[in-house]
């Protein structure tokens, strides 16, 4: 068990049933401090999954796990392949226990693309 923050967009997210329960299992992208990338996984059943199914979660949202018994069921870094061991683009951690808060959500795709950055000139100081 660990006590951290974690920050990080969603990468893919998709509703799931096990055991007669619905969840949503989701893998956010995460940049550690060296800049490289890893996987988070989790599922949530309240909160997360209510916003997913009304429309307001969506890829690439901003979450930020808290917890203070943060639990770390696996850490994969490779997969076999035709009997050979292939390493994974990005390590993959899945995590139990997390308190997750949403945070900034991703512009509409035409919003994104029309709007213009600012020069030096047009930056107010």
């Amino acid at each position: 068990m660990f006590t951290n923050t974690i920050i990080g967009n969603i990468a893919h997210m998709e509703t799931a049933v096990y055991d007669g329960r619905e969840f949503l299992a989701i893998k956010l992208y995460v940049k550690d401090s060296d800049n490289n990338t890893c996987v988070v996984k989790f599922n949530n059943s309240n909160g997360l999954l209510t916003a997913y199914t009304n429309g307001i979660l969506k890829t690439g949202h901003q979450l930020i796990l808290t917890q203070w018994e943060v639990r770390i069921n696996s850490i994969r870094t490779h997969y076999t392949k035709d009997d050979d061991l292939v390493a994974l683009k990005y390590p993959e951690v899945a995590l139990t226990r997390v308190r997750v808060v949403m945070g900034a959500s991703p512009l509409p795709k035409a919003v994104a693309e029309s709007t213009p950055t600012p020069t030096l000139e047009e930056v107010p100081f």
